[in-house]
């Protein structure tokens, strides 16, 4: 997550640790504030439904086989706490960096910007003297990066931050001495109860469907072909599927999988979504 005042070149920072992180076998999701919301207005309401536009996007897009990088301002502490949070319930590891610029500095950069896509002064100077810097003591806060976009060595503190976030440097068993963040563990107030009797069937019956609609769709869309690559949405991957599946196959397979996931005791399904990422694993087993 980074963490900045305005125009502290952060969005450039962000695009760069994506390329120094080098090549991964997991997924990159960079996720971005829109630069058409509260840059203009400075409207309070936009400010909240752009920082839970963000929330929700990350929460999508948190596991432990993907990287998010929330490329926002994240200057009020007590939101940085809510993706801590966001972060410990995914079990994943989690780091702040802080691009720290001189106010002077941003600022100078904000007005040489073309003005359409530059923050007005009035929100420039809002946002400035609302901005809470992220203290190391703060469990969400740490580990703490602080890199300095202005300085001349600013390559090299970016590439120290990206082999201490990873804990390599791209090289097999080059390991970083930096401190490394470890995995959070997730509490009873922040993982998601398994699904209950009740609703199990029902839940997991509607995630299977969700994947069988998007297979009919690939299907329809390949002109009656294999479907190759399906697309089930953030931390499932894509099923792929070399051959036609016919309805009545995949229905099959459906009822196969309920079958087997009601008579599993103590059911490890949390949610809907690992339910689609189940019945996902399995077709992909069952079909190839």
């Amino acid at each position: 997550m980074s963490d900045h005042v305005p125009y502290s070149d952060v969005s450039s920072t962000s695009q760069s640790a994506q390329s120094r992180s080098g090549p991964k076998p997991s997924p990159v999701w960079d996720v971005c504030f829109n630069p058409t919301g509260p840059r203009k207005s400075g409207h309070s309401t936009s400010e909240k439904r752009l920082r839970g536009g963000l929330k929700a996007t990350a929460d999508r897009s948190l596991s432990k086989h993907t990287t998010v990088i929330l490329d926002s301002i994240n200057a009020i502490k007590g939101y940085r706490y809510e993706l801590w949070c966001l972060a410990r319930a995914a079990g994943t590891r989690y780091c702040v960096v802080h691009c720290d610029v001189p106010i002077e500095t941003a600022q100078e950069w904000n007005l040489a910007r073309n003005p359409a896509q530059a923050y007005s002064q009035a929100v420039f100077d809002d946002l400035t003297s609302r901005f809470e810097r992220p203290d190391a003591r703060n469990r969400w806060d740490k580990p703490l990066y602080t890199i300095h976009p202005a300085s001349e060595d600013f390559s090299t503190q970016l590439q120290e931050t990206v082999l201490a976030v990873t804990g390599t440097s791209g090289k097999k068993g080059d390991v970083h001495a930096a401190s490394v963040s470890s995995e959070l563990v997730p509490t009873s107030a922040t993982s998601n109860p398994f699904l209950s009797a009740t609703n199990l069937l029902h839940d997991v019956d509607k995630a299977a469907q969700e994947v069988i609609s998007a297979v009919n769709d690939a299907q329809t869309a390949a002109a009656g072909g294999p479907a190759g690559h399906v697309s089930l949405g953030p931390s499932i991957d894509s099923l792929v599927l070399q051959e036609q599946v016919t309805m009545p196959e995949l229905r099959r397979h459906k009822r196969a999988f309920l079958k087997l996931v009601t008579q599993i005791h103590n059911n490890r399904v949390q949610s809907p979504h690992d339910a689609k990422r189940m019945f996902a694993d399995y077709l992909q087993t069952k079909l190839n």
